[in-house]
């Protein structure tokens, strides 16, 4: 199928920007526009702004494949038609912003961080409402059950989207369509603050038993973990990952150092001792092979002292005689 508009990236200024969308859509005008939208979504100000082009311009079908979420999913509401992958997953959840509240403070200073963190608060709880509206007008639903589906922030299947209004349409998927769920998956999702709540169990070697399930029954031990990081218990979640801050990791990075550089010493030492051990065998093996060899033999030894002076008794006869 040829689409006038695909949007499978970042939505703002550095990718699919309100401008750009504006551009493309003006090559169009009173004609049908098909959109394939495949994104984890964006700027909610761009979001906002494209959706009520789709609505100005009229006759626009949406379809929706892999993972549509947050601001890409604001854009699809303004559509005439919204078509939806069987196998595609699709995210609403509350308005979020970037909080920049890292350094030390006062009392002073925190009752300003408090105001201003209320303040914004307010302000995203009218974003929420706002949002929730929008897709009630959608679902045919009241706006209180949207919020609460937003609280919630989990991806729901296609199913689950047209069950609630969401999308008009389920279409049947293709094999390339199929999303393909791995650990890397939740991985790359968790460290762009996505949340993993609702997508099916990564893919495993066992296809029988989730991983879930098998971290659900696996017992750890992270005594030594706890105790040099001063925390009560660590528990992975239902995935089998543990999420460590910063500056905990780099405490366990030193602690692994330390003991290298002992372990390194120990070693020498070892080595040490070692040679030095070797070194006492040889002398006793040779020792021992010196105690095995033959004495010398005395048979050939002749006492000849004081043999000068020892004369036989005839001698001593004949010399008294001659005198």
């Amino acid at each position: 199928m040829r689409y006038q508009l695909t949007i499978d990236d970042y939505i703002g200024n550095w990718g699919y920007s309100k401008r750009y969308v504006r551009s493309v859509l003006s090559n169009y005008a009173g004609k049908h526009v098909d959109v394939k939208i495949s994104s984890l979504g964006g700027d909610l100000n761009h979001a906002l702004d494209i959706r009520k082009q789709f609505i100005d311009h009229g006759d626009v079908t949406v379809y929706l494949s892999g993972f549509v979420a947050s601001a890409a999913t604001v854009i699809a509401m303004g559509a005439k038609h919204v078509v939806i992958d069987e196998f595609a997953m699709f995210l609403v959840h509350k308005c979020s912003n970037f909080i920049d509240a890292w350094g030390s403070y006062n009392a002073d200073q925190m009752q300003q961080l408090i105001e201003e963190l209320t303040e914004n608060k307010k302000e995203n709880d009218k974003i929420d409402v706002v949002l929730a509206n929008m897709y009630a007008e959608r679902c045919g639903k009241k706006v209180s059950e949207i919020l609460d589906i937003l609280k919630r922030g989990a991806w729901l299947t296609a199913k689950e989207a047209h069950d609630l209004g969401f999308v008009d349409e389920i279409a049947a998927g293709t094999k390339s369509s199929k999303l393909n769920i791995t650990a890397a998956t939740f991985t790359k999702f968790n460290a762009i603050g996505i949340t993993t709540d609702g997508l099916p169990a990564p893919e495993v070697q066992d296809e029988i038993t989730p991983k879930h399930s098998k971290m659900k029954d696996k017992k750890f031990n992270f005594k030594s973990a706890e105790q040099l990081l001063k925390l009560d218990a660590i528990t992975p979640d239902n995935d089998g990952y543990v999420s460590v801050p910063a500056e905990q990791f780099e405490q366990i990075s030193n602690r692994l150092e330390t003991l290298e550089s002992s372990a390194a010493s120990a070693a020498e030492k070892d080595a040490t001792i070692e040679d030095l051990n070797k070194k006492v065998d040889d002398l006793t093996a040779q020792v021992e092979n010196l105690k095995k060899l033959p004495g010398d033999k005395t048979d050939d030894i002749k006492d000849d002292a004081g043999e000068e002076t020892k004369k036989s008794s005839l001698e001593y006869y004949n010399e008294i005689k001659d005198l």
